[in-house]
């Protein structure tokens, strides 16, 4: 007991205010939970030392009344009336929570995670390892003592989104949305992962929650839109070449003249691994300009693509979204 009692002490607290509302209510539920332990743990060992029975024969039957069954019906009846008001104070707190000052769509998908941050206009995406790369986990960047609202789906099968510091679970269902907010208070690199099995790299869907101040948060925004405006490339004629492998394109820039239709060659070296091509007008979607069907590893197709304007474009694959996109670039003549 008294080592139990310890251990207990050491649970973690969170890094939020609802974590560390969390992490009271498995205090009280813990000293709750004590007496029923110790109540049944006596009973056991008198049952043990008065029944106990030292030859062969046969141990007399009998058979409960309703008295018994009115006991072992009202004991635990009592026990979740009595922990039902804490749970249910927690829960409220958990969803009682000021406007988001910040916004981030996440996405799960084998075996990776996506961040799009809403209002900023960019996105963070982990990159699986390959043979000469390792594997680069997603780093999700957060201003201390600010409201986060998570905005939480799937592209392909269940996952489930596990920060334990945030002492707080929540499952990506495909095709549906879970929204969720929370306020980190403390800062520091917290570790992260899918809690769900979701197929042979699920050990491996690991990310970061990583809270700084509000001074180094507008400083990395600023970093993160100056990287995505700088990505650039030359026109290199009209047939181009695009090889997924490692659920990774090969290069994250492809460059067109304008108003001349091309062609893109995909080799999906990913077995059993769908992928496709698609080009919109921003990682928002908004506008889709192309689509393939999808393509399904190992396999090697050549897509015919009418001419567009000159702009600035995006291009991804459907299947696992940023992770997998690049700038598309429709450059006039020079």
């Amino acid at each position: 007991m008294p080592a139990t009692l310890l251990l207990a002490g050491c649970a973690k607290q969170g890094i939020s205010p609802t974590g560390n509302d969390v992490h009271q209510l498995y205090l009280v539920i813990m000293a709750l939970a004590l007496p029923v332990f110790i109540a049944v743990e006596a009973l056991l060992i008198w049952c043990i030392i008065r029944y106990r029975k030292r030859d062969d024969s046969p141990a007399a039957q009998s058979v409960g009344g309703n008295r018994s069954l009115v006991v072992f019906f009202a004991i635990p009846a009592v026990i979740v009336a009595v922990l039902f008001p804490f749970g249910e104070q927690t829960l409220m707190k958990l969803q009682d929570q000021p406007a988001p000052q910040v916004q981030i769509k996440v996405e799960g998908f084998q075996w990776e995670w996506t961040f799009l941050y809403l209002s900023e206009g960019i996105f963070v995406a982990g990159k699986t390892a390959s043979a000469d790369k390792p594997q680069t986990p997603a780093v999700m960047v957060l201003p201390v003592d600010e409201t986060v609202q998570i905005k939480l789906t799937s592209r392909d099968v269940i996952h489930s989104f596990f920060v334990p510091d945030l002492l707080f679970k929540r499952d990506a269902i495909p095709g549906r949305t879970t929204t969720f907010e929370f306020t980190p208070t403390k800062l520091g690199t917290f570790h992260a992962q899918c809690a769900e099995f979701c197929g042979l790299w699920h050990s491996k869907m690991t990310f970061a929650v990583q809270v700084v101040s509000s001074v180094d948060y507008q400083a990395w925004i600023l970093q993160q839109r100056k990287a995505a405006k700088g990505v650039t490339c030359e026109v290199d004629g009209t047939d181009l070449s695009l090889v997924a492998s490692n659920i990774s394109w090969n290069q994250y820039c492809l460059a067109v003249p304008e108003n001349t239709p091309f062609t893109v060659n995909i080799t999906n070296e990913d077995a059993g691994i769908e992928h496709n091509f698609s080009i919109y007008d921003s990682f928002f979607e908004n506008k889709r300009f192309f689509t393939s069907p999808k393509i399904t590893g190992v396999a090697n197709e050549v897509l015919d693509v009418s001419g567009l304007p000159p702009g600035h474009y995006y291009f991804q694959c459907d299947v696992h979204g940023p992770a997998m996109s690049g700038a598309f670039i429709v450059a006039p003549p020079p």
